[in-house]
């Protein structure tokens, strides 16, 4: 089926010529049109074409028409006769570049044609969608790149596969506590994309058939609790390349352009055989159609719906939600998702750990007293605190002319008492 699915996809990209009526027509199947593809194609049209001037701009549907040099009639001066138009169509699912001409194509059209085929199908592209996703402005991250260096295998981060608990401190990484939560994603996400050979014998065993692989988990949390590390864990200990997706990725203040850039990084990501797809602040772009929604989030939701649902047929993605506000999403996106995996702040005995990650020489006791005075703090916080005490700390001994050392355990307690006074709770 997968052979059969690409060869489906190779013969809807090859172009099409064909001459009806005294018109030529030249059109070709794309995966998707984006902001930046449509500046592009207008860049190789300016190359090729005399006068080009916009025909129609609406969301979904953009023509381009030459203007020429003798293209009106003495009786009606208002209407181009034989301009050719360049229509770039994004409907549903049906996205495409059509071209049209009374008469036959001149050589320099025949060349813009030419081109912007090559620019939506270009040979790396077909090979690597990373190529593409650069393109529309989305990270992507692989096991043993550059841009995955320092992503935290499943053991360093206190995962152990194995019959026994996962460990309760990671050094390296200060991905600490969180034990059920750890427990939660090998079970439910890491050890099935390792070995999807055993959990589907499973099914066939109980169920006779059906899949029970991951294909949709939201993680749920305030911010600064490690959401998005564990999403880079779970891609390094899988090798799966993780597709990040940020709001600003997708959000445009242009009215359809926003559900357009949605489906646009979904298509591309579809393109790789396995992946993992991960939607940071997903609550930004699917609230609760209750609350009222404008018709462009409306937009938004629905692509946002249909795409995962479309991935939900293939084994292979995995799409991940971050959301600290999931009572604000919209009740058909929570059924979309397998489970929820809460990332709760962490308790005392893990805001020790995290301090002491951070500051290897304090004693237990003075762990002891900052895991009390940073009650409601998150993880990324602590980090934040234990930055700034060594700052405050190399002003001090700059100030007192004294040579470089650890910072004593009372001022990073002050420093988090600071900071909890002008900081509320993070659970809030």
């Amino acid at each position: 089926e997968a052979h059969l699915a690409k060869a489906g996809q190779a013969l809807q990209e090859i172009p099409r010529f064909t001459f009806q009526k005294g018109e030529t027509q030249f059109s070709f199947a794309t995966v998707a049109l984006d902001k930046s593809a449509i500046f592009d194609s207008l860049e190789i049209l300016k190359k090729h074409v005399e006068n080009v001037r916009i025909h129609t701009f609406e969301p979904g549907y953009i023509v381009f028409q030459d203007l020429g040099k003798n293209l009106y009639e003495a009786g009606n001066r208002n209407m181009p006769l034989y301009g050719i138009k360049f229509k770039f169509v994004s409907i549903t699912n049906n996205t495409r570049v059509e071209v049209t001409r009374k008469g036959n194509l001149t050589q320099d059209e025949l060349q813009a044609c030419i081109q912007l085929f090559r620019l939506f199908h270009p040979e790396e592209r077909q090979n690597d969608p990373s190529a593409r996703l650069a393109r529309l402005g989305i990270q992507v991250f692989r096991a043993g790149s550059e841009e995955s260096a320092g992503t935290p295998s499943a053991a360093d981060a206190g995962l152990e596969i194995g019959r026994n608990s996962v460990s309760m401190f990671n050094r390296k990484y200060r991905l600490a506590g969180y034990k059920r939560t750890k427990q939660e994603v090998l079970e439910s996400i890491i050890l099935p994309l390792r070995h999807p050979e055993v959990y589907a014998g499973v099914a066939r065993a109980t169920r006779g058939e059906g899949s029970n692989m991951p294909r949709a988990v939201l993680f749920d949390g305030p911010p600064g609790v490690g959401k998005t590390t564990m999403a880079r864990i779970i891609a390094g200990e899988t090798g799966l390349p993780l597709v990040y997706v940020s709001v600003e990725n997708i959000l445009s203040k242009y009215y359809g352009e926003s559900a357009q850039n949605l489906a646009g990084i979904f298509d591309a990501a579809a393109a790789y055989d396995r992946a993992i797809l991960f939607l940071d602040e997903i609550d930004s772009l699917a609230t609760s159609r209750e609350s009222g929604l404008f018709e462009a989030t409306r937009r938004v939701l629905s692509v946002l719906l249909r795409k995962i649902d479309g991935f939900d047929t293939r084994d292979g993605i995995l799409t991940i939600g971050a959301t600290n506000r999931s009572t604000d999403l919209d009740h058909a996106l929570l059924s979309r998702f397998d489970s929820v995996i809460h990332f709760p702040l962490p308790e005392a005995k893990e805001r020790a750990s995290i301090f002491k990650s951070y500051a290897h020489h304090l004693s237990i006791e003075e762990l002891s007293d900052l895991a009390r005075a940073s009650k409601g703090i998150s993880g990324r916080t602590i980090q934040d605190i234990c930055e700034y005490t060594e700052r405050r700390w190399a002003r001090m001994l700059i100030a007192d002319q004294k040579s470089p050392c650890a910072p004593p355990g009372y001022l990073y307690v002050e420093i988090t008492q600071e900071m909890a006074a002008r900081t509320p709770s993070e659970s809030m």
